[in-house]
């Protein structure tokens, strides 16, 4: 850190170039974008009569991360990536989560690979985020290479990393991102990932809706669904996102991480 009169000078950490670079790999990618509106009124109840009960707050992050591995699992071919002139199919479900890892007066932003996550519980999800959370973890192992190559090495490799079959295989496709907006005001965030689906969360609201012809007030997440339209086209993105809005509704994952909880 540098020390001037009237400012200071912070280097920008690895991991934040290594996101800039990320950032920079989507803005050359050939992006459909959907703003769309998720009811997310039975599973935040769930979640919410669940930490009234027992003090345990479950990640909503985990919840949004098993219901994109669900829907994943339903849509294969979702889950491929361009390279060259190929499409490349990957078997395993794997989604990758941006997590704030916090420690000693500091944060600093990580890539977290949930593998096999269409199998696994809300429980086991959200065991994961918690200890990559953990500032002591070493439960994030995707980004140590970091620390072992030169800086200035960071943005080729991450071109290289885009279309790696190795590499996909190692942290997947997709991403989800919760950008923390849950504050009572609506409202999308734009913040696409490098890979082929990236789902971002943004404002959760109440706001009024018709069920069943009657008037009521629902708790709506307001999503982006960035998905690379060099792998999939129109139709199948807008299937694949109609069935991720029917399992974030339902609260099935939710219920089950409940009921497991319970029988503890």
């Amino acid at each position: 850190m540098e020390r001037s009169p009237g400012y200071r000078i912070e280097r920008l950490t690895r991991e934040r170039r290594a996101l800039a670079a990320g950032q920079e790999i989507a803005r050359k990618r050939h992006l459909m974008y959907g703003l769309v509106e998720a009811d997310l009124t039975v599973p935040r109840a769930l979640l919410r009569e669940h930490r009234e009960r027992t003090g345990e707050r479950l990640s909503f992050t985990a919840y949004v991360v098993s219901c994109v591995a669900r829907a994943l699992g339903e849509f294969p071919r979702m889950n491929a990536l361009r390279r060259g002139r190929s499409l490349v199919f990957v078997d395993e479900v794997i989604v990758e989560v941006l997590v704030e890892r916090v420690g000693g007066g500091q944060s600093a932003v990580s890539y977290l690979p949930i593998r096999h996550a269409d199998t696994k519980s809300l429980i086991e999800i959200h065991a994961e985020i918690r200890a990559a959370q953990d500032s002591t973890s070493e439960a994030i192992t995707g980004q140590r290479w970091l620390t072992a190559i030169p800086t200035v090495l960071i943005p080729w490799l991450m071109r290289w990393m885009s279309q790696s079959i190795p590499w996909a295989l190692r942290l997947g496709v997709a991403g989800v991102n919760n950008v923390g907006m849950g504050t009572g005001t609506a409202g999308w965030a734009l913040s696409p990932g490098g890979g082929t689906l990236a789902v971002t969360v943004g404002g959760i609201s109440w706001e009024p809706r018709t069920v069943d012809g009657r008037p009521q007030e629902r708790e709506i997440g307001h999503l982006t669904i960035a998905v690379d339209h060099d792998v999939v086209d129109g139709a199948p993105a807008a299937r694949f996102t109609s069935r991720l809005l029917e399992l974030l509704a339902e609260g099935e994952a939710v219920r089950t991480a409940v009921a497991s909880r319970a029988n503890l």
